[in-house]
């Protein structure tokens, strides 16, 4: 995936104001796990809005104050008054409204103003909350997914050791260490050959990973002649892993491992030969 891209398309600034759905939620919250460049994004985009809230947060004129609670108090009151108790009514049952409002709207002003900074706090401690609680859980996540790299990794190594161990068991294993080809670059890979069945592992020691469109290959030399092994998979060589070659080597003189582009080549690319190891006679 590419993260400048993500980031750019907006989704993380749709995520900060809570307008995802639950799915895509989600999906961001999977790759803010994956990669770490996205929550510090999310965390700059949730500081820039609560900085530019609080830069251009403006006061209410104050005469509109006067009008919305003049229509508060209307709405109180009855729309529809009859002419008949218009003209009874008498003279001072008007005024008395009048002795009291000042005292009631003051009241009632105070109490919206305490519900409104209390709304406000509220606000500002639950975004607080939230940012701490999607921190926590994009930490969690990524301590759950770093322990699972480490048991993937350690089962790998496990596997590789116990395949060494009972193919060094066998009297007619032959070990085979290919050393790299490529001075000031130390690389190394090593075959576990039985000349018995013809079967034959390798083991990645130090490869670097194979640039995007190219793939390592694996060669035997017979009578002189490179014979294609197969490519390898790159999963192999990113956890330095071990697996058994799929060709059977009933003979051979040398082992190497060439750099061509993805797919494998007939025959290997001279230059691109990577690592080398000859087979003891």
């Amino acid at each position: 995936m590419n993260v400048r891209e993500y980031i750019e398309s907006g989704i993380l600034e749709a995520y900060v104001l809570n307008t995802l759905s639950e799915t895509a939620c989600n999906e961001v919250l999977s790759k803010i796990a994956q990669y770490p460049e996205l929550a510090a994004e999310v965390a700059a985009i949730e500081a820039a809005m609560l900085n530019f809230a609080k830069l251009n947060a403006k006061e209410a004129p104050a005469f509109m104050e006067d009008k919305i609670w003049d229509a508060i108090e209307d709405s109180g009151k009855s729309k529809v008054v009859s002419h008949e108790t218009e003209y009874l009514t008498p003279p001072a049952a008007k005024i008395i409204p009048l002795e009291t409002k000042p005292t009631q709207k003051n009241w009632a002003r105070a109490a919206v103003w305490v519900a409104l900074v209390t709304s406000i706090l509220t606000n500002f401690i639950l975004l607080g909350q939230r940012n701490k609680a999607k921190d926590e859980q994009v930490a969690m996540t990524l301590r759950v997914d770093s322990l699972g790299r480490q048991q993937t990794q350690l089962a790998s190594l496990l596997d590789r050791y116990k395949k060494a161990s009972d193919m060094l068991a066998d009297s007619a294993t032959q070990t085979i260490v290919m050393h790299t080809m490529k001075p000031g670059h130390p690389m190394a890979a090593t075959v576990y050959w039985s000349k018995t069945n013809g079967d034959a592992y390798l083991a990645i020691d130090k490869l670097p990973m194979p640039p995007k469109g190219m793939q390592y290959q694996m060669w035997v030399i017979q009578n002189g002649k490179p014979v294609d092994m197969g490519v390898l998979a790159n999963q192999l060589i990113a956890s330095t892993g071990m697996d058994k070659l799929h060709m059977k080597v009933t003979d051979g003189q040398a082992f190497a491992i060439s750099l061509e582009k993805e797919g494998g080549s007939p025959t290997p690319t001279m230059e691109n030969i990577y690592v080398l190891g000859k087979v003891s006679s």
